[in-house]
């Protein structure tokens, strides 16, 4: 456009002075005919170099693009009448053979081929963004069958310590042999199943990691001695919360000792009152200053997270104390109710706890409302909590009784245990899942962190050299400031909700990276092109069937299209009379000028 407005700047001041030259001439005949003949030179010069374009109306068969995508069997490439093409060249290595011509960009294409309007889709399908560009277009799609493998899945990106880390999703086993499907990490397997032959299974794997940090398991399948896929399941163990507890105890025994043991070593900030005698209490304080606990009051109570107490305590400390700890878990703190007794005392709360008197000796198998399953224990168990529309169970033995359950209180949440000898597993040797017990029930009671942002990318799994859209939502409508690895992300907002954006990223390698969001930091990870093929390949199948299913206009055969075409005039024209004017400029100049 530049080079246009140059030509025709230059141009008019070059008319211009022909103009001028003509004017002063001291022959004034044929004066117009002159000036005349000099702009159209000039013009006719002028329009050699820019082209005069003008749109027209045509019909033509409509033009048909028959396009391969990964999944697309050989046996149907081999039957395909006409030009075949494909949008990645090292998806069909036998592409000069069956003749399978490269697209490299779609779009474009179908912009130089205003014909195309009969697009035939095989194998796959397009990812969303190569769909959009097919929008007022006759299609067909001719899926391939479902891949086998992981065809969806998903976990928590980011984990809180001792929190277990959920792999669900669904396998499709197209094959006429078993496949086994294990989640593999810190060096073992940690879980499997095994999948039948031609059957669509849905796996769950739960595991509560013992590291802290970013750390990546494998989902592996494999058919004999034969791996089919290791697909990483990359996530992120944070340190635990920083929380303050209150221990108040009717009396000293095991259990408080191994959770004071347990708490101290864990770097929690504990604060414990034991009953000795009648109104004569003892004071332990855990890494954190003393203060006074003779009287629970609000003061107290606001620098707490997490009060432990037992029924009997509960019971025996004065209405004024009790009611302040009930307010302060309505404001957001944490309340763990340890109970004994099957019946309630004179004056004791009633927990719905009841007794069940057991002759078999076996071992207690508990297991978390999550399915984690906790180590056996020689003990026999004969306290149990009655279900109620207000509370969740939390922890139940293998035949579905109660032991710990959890119920809202305001803004806060109050455990109920009637599970008194955890420290056997202490005894036992089995520290992983005692600490895992008192973890469980420290996080279900402990108030949510609101976060003040929160991200996601598409597609599911970012991968190297792919286009990958980075969403965020943040707290205010202020323009973030958005890094991976030192690359400037260019934020673009949301309109209708200005408090979301969103940016575009194309990775350049795979592994961790660090996303820095206005000073805050979090780690994410880009895949391989080859990690999740069957994933994404379900994905594209989806996508693609329901926009072909939901495209206004369906596909025809042998049909004629109008459209708009851009053509321009001969030059050759232009050129005819710039040789006529220039010849009767020279003829006037060289003999009618004489006469």
């Amino acid at each position: 456009m530049e080079f246009n407005l140059i030509i025709i700047l230059v141009c008019i001041a070059f008319a211009g002075f022909l103009i001028f030259k003509e004017l002063k001439r001291s022959d004034k005949s044929r004066l117009i005919s002159r000036w005349i003949a000099s702009v159209l030179m000039v013009a006719c010069f002028a329009l050699i170099i820019i082209p005069i374009n003008y749109l027209v109306k045509k019909q033509e068969p409509a033009g048909v693009l028959n396009l391969l995508t990964a999944g697309t069997a050989l046996d149907t490439i081999a039957t395909i009448k006409g030009a075949k093409y494909d949008l990645d060249s090292t998806l069909f290595p036998i592409r000069k053979n069956q003749k399978i011509n490269h697209i490299a960009e779609l779009a474009y294409y179908l912009k130089e081929h205003p014909t195309v309007k009969r697009i035939n889709i095989y194998g796959y399908g397009l990812s969303e963004n190569e769909l959009e560009t097919l929008r007022n277009k006759q299609i067909s799609f001719y899926p391939s069958n479902v891949p086998s493998g992981v065809i969806s899945v998903s976990w928590q990106k980011k984990l809180k310590a001792a929190e277990s880390l959920k792999v669900q999703g669904v396998y499709y086993n197209g094959t006429k042999e078993p496949v086994k499907l294990k989640l593999y990490g810190m060096g073992t397997s940690l879980d499997s199943v095994n999948v039948k032959p031609h059957t669509e299974f849905n796996f769950s794997f739960i595991n509560r990691p013992k590291q802290i940090g970013k750390t990546i398991f494998n989902l592996i399948a494999s058919q004999g001695s034969d791996t089919l896929s290791v697909e990483p399941v990359p996530f992120e163990v944070e340190n635990k919360q920083a929380i303050n507890v209150l221990i108040l105890a009717s009396f000293p025994d095991f259990e408080y000792k191994f959770l004071k043991k347990w708490l101290y070593e864990n770097q929690y900030a504990v604060a414990l009152r034991s009953q000795i005698s009648k109104n004569k209490y003892s004071t332990d304080f855990l890494n954190m200053k003393a203060v006074d606990l003779n009287q629970l009051n609000q003061a107290l109570l606001k620098n707490m997270d997490l009060v432990v107490i037992d029924e009997a305590e509960l019971a025996a400390i004065p209405g004024s104390d009790r009611s302040s700890i009930y307010n302060a878990v309505d404001n957001g703190m944490g309340l763990i109710i340890r109970v004994s007794n099957p019946k309630p005392q004179a004056n004791a709360q009633n927990f719905n706890q009841y007794e069940v008197p057991s002759t078999i000796e076996k071992p207690l198998s508990l297991r978390s409302s999550d399915q984690l399953k906790f180590s056996d224990l020689s003990f026999k168990q004969t306290l149990f909590l009655k279900s109620s529309v207000n509370n969740q169970a939390l922890i139940t033995d293998e035949t579905g009784k109660i032991l710990v359950n959890s119920r809202l209180s305001g803004m806060g949440k109050i455990i109920t245990s009637t599970f008194s000898s955890t420290y056997q597993w202490q005894l036992a040797g089995k520290q992983f899942d005692y600490s895992g017990f008192w973890s469980l029930l420290f996080a279900k009671s402990l108030r949510k962190k609101i976060e003040i942002q929160s991200f996601a990318f598409v597609p599911q799994f970012p991968s190297v050299d792919e286009k990958t859209r980075l969403m965020l939502s943040l707290a205010d409508s202020k323009t973030p400031s958005i890094l991976i690895d030192s690359v400037k992300i260019n934020p673009r907002q949301n309109m209708e909700m200005p408090s979301e954006w969103d940016g575009f990223y194309w990775p350049k390698n795979f592994g961790w990276k660090r996303l820095s969001n206005n000073q805050k930091t979090e780690n994410i990870y880009f895949y391989k092109n080859t990690d999740w093929k069957s994933a994404k390949s379900f994905v594209k199948l989806q996508h693609t069937a329901n926009f072909v299913a939901n495209e206004s206009i369906k596909a025809a055969e042998g049909v004629e299209i109008e459209y708009l075409a851009k053509e321009s005039i001969s030059k050759w024209w232009f050129f005819v009379g710039f040789l006529l004017a220039i010849s009767f400029l020279w003829y006037e100049q060289r003999f009618l000028a004489k006469k």
